[in-house]
């Protein structure tokens, strides 16, 4: 590569280190329920800190790989013998696990495609591999969409590079089913695409086809050592799913809702590139890997009648080069034609707006910043036990394993004062009309006040009201 070339990796890399750390730092808490009940609470049970009854009905269903449960009890467990117990610094270092790896990931999959795209889509690849706003966001999430997405990545990057070992594909693609089945999709997609440009000989796909086996078994081995009986996980996911006793509990959503979510969730500018470009690569060049892999993807996703958008996390590393991609495909058909100012103007403002969207996605807690406020309570509270109320509904309860040991917290509509010594707060809405006469101290809100008018002019038909944390002082008039 020519010296400006490893120039420009080096600074991307350092500013992919450093959008990953921050993003691992102020991502307190967790996007979904699925990271902390099917992740954190099953490490804590194979510590012995949880009972079985506290456990999910997935766990209980069998219907949950044990892989990423044990990884994060190894790390929690280490940590621990180095004197480390903060709930918060715990789940931190699960964060930089993965963005750490995520790192790597992502170089390693930007290098085997300098033999996919044009000399000079090279650079633009980089700049985007490492700047689009949404991957170090999602990236350093320890949950099966994160690691299934990385594991898929590096199983995608040994079939590119016709140099490297199909044996860790296996691995890694089964590793990637393992934690989330969905990802077999992509798994299978890749490799016919791969028989079928004749980069993956017979012998390769034995060696390959094995490999998975074996990595499959160490997971059903894991699986049933856990839960002390034979599991079959991905046998009992995939017959709940098709069954449709796993759907029986969410909400039946459009076959469309794909679409919706793309356009509101990776902000409309950057959505409806996205889409664009998925539509120009279906185009003009319907045989490109890219189509194999998403098309198969997105109509089984479309199809079932749960959608969510984490379901289509494991495609976000794959958008910067559907973007390189498409753009080299209309560089062909019609030359010339991002000479235009017209284009020059609307990149310069899809740039501003994936700068806009990384600054406040960093700043930003994840989930609704419940945890964050847990953090702050926990730091007042110095180990002592508190009574949390809360105005609002379950998505504002804080798990145990954030709380100092004895804590209590309850659900209200009127507030009334503790009886006990311990502090008191509440959360509720910004805003929210006050439940009582009585004294309310604004702690603080659940993350920055600029975050909060950005996301509100940008709520669509959400809308934006953070949460805020407030001492209950005493039954005196309010403040």
């Amino acid at each position: 590569m020519p010296r400006t070339g490893m120039t420009l990796q080096r600074w991307c890399f350092a500013g992919a280190v450093l959008c990953y750390a921050l993003a691992a730092w102020f991502g307190v808490g967790y996007y979904g329920e699925d990271e902390f009940q099917h992740v954190i609470l099953l490490a804590e049970h194979l510590r012995g800190h949880v009972d079985l009854a506290s456990l999910p009905l997935d766990y209980h269903q069998g219907w949950r790989g044990m892989l990423l449960p044990a990884m994060a009890a190894s790390v929690f467990s280490v940590l621990e013998f180095c004197g480390i117990h903060d709930p918060f610094t715990l789940t931190f270092f699960l964060r930089l696990v993965t963005g750490g790896f995520a790192l790597g990931t992502m170089r390693s999959f930007t290098r085997a495609l300098h033999d996919h795209v044009k000399p000079e889509s090279t650079a633009p690849l980089l700049v985007l591999t490492s700047s689009l706003w949404f991957l170090p966001l999602l990236l350093v999430r320890f949950n099966g969409e994160a690691w299934s997405a990385l594991f898929f990545l590096r199983g995608l990057t040994q079939l590119l590079s016709t140099d490297r070992s199909k044996w860790m594909a296996g691995v890694w693609l089964a590793a990637a089913i393992i934690c989330r089945p969905a990802v077999a999709l992509l798994a299978a997609a890749a490799l016919v695409w791969s028989l079928s440009r004749g980069t993956l000989n017979r012998k390769h796909l034995l060696t390959l086809l094995v490999a998975g086996a074996t990595t499959l078994a160490s997971g059903v081995l894991l699986d049933s050592v856990i839960h002390g009986s034979f599991t079959l996980t991905l046998w009992n996911y995939g017959t709940a799913v098709l069954t449709g006793e796993e759907a029986a509990r969410f909400t039946e959503l459009p076959w469309y809702q794909y679409v919706l979510f793309t356009l509101k969730y990776l902000t409309l500018p950057i959505g409806a590139l996205v889409l664009a470009a998925f539509g120009t690569l279906l185009v003009l060049r319907p045989t490109h890997v890219l189509v194999w892999l998403i098309v198969p993807f997105l109509l089984v996703h479309s199809i079932l009648p749960v959608k969510e958008v984490r379901f289509l996390f494991p495609l976000a590393p794959l958008i910067p080069w559907l973007l390189i991609a498409a753009k080299e495909a209309m560089d062909d058909r019609w030359p010339g034609l991002f000479r235009n100012i017209v284009w020059h103007l609307a990149f310069v403002g899809v740039v501003l707006v994936n700068m806009l969207a990384l600054m406040v996605g960093l700043a930003t807690p994840a989930g609704n910043g419940r945890i964050a406020l847990a953090q702050t309570i926990a730091n007042r509270a110095h180990g002592a036990a508190v009574h949390i109320d809360h105005a609002g509904d379950w998505r504002q309860w804080i798990p145990p394993f954030f709380l100092p040991p004895g804590s209590t917290e309850r659900f209200v509509e009127t507030l009334e004062a503790d009886q006990g010594t311990r502090p008191h707060y509440l959360i509720a809405r910004e805003g929210a009309p006050a439940m009582d006469v009585r004294s309310l101290r604004l702690i603080e809100a659940a993350s920055p006040a600029w975050t909060h008018r950005v996301l509100g002019l940008y709520g669509l038909e959400d809308g934006h009201v953070p949460l805020v944390l407030y001492e209950v002082r005493s039954n005196g008039p309010q403040h």
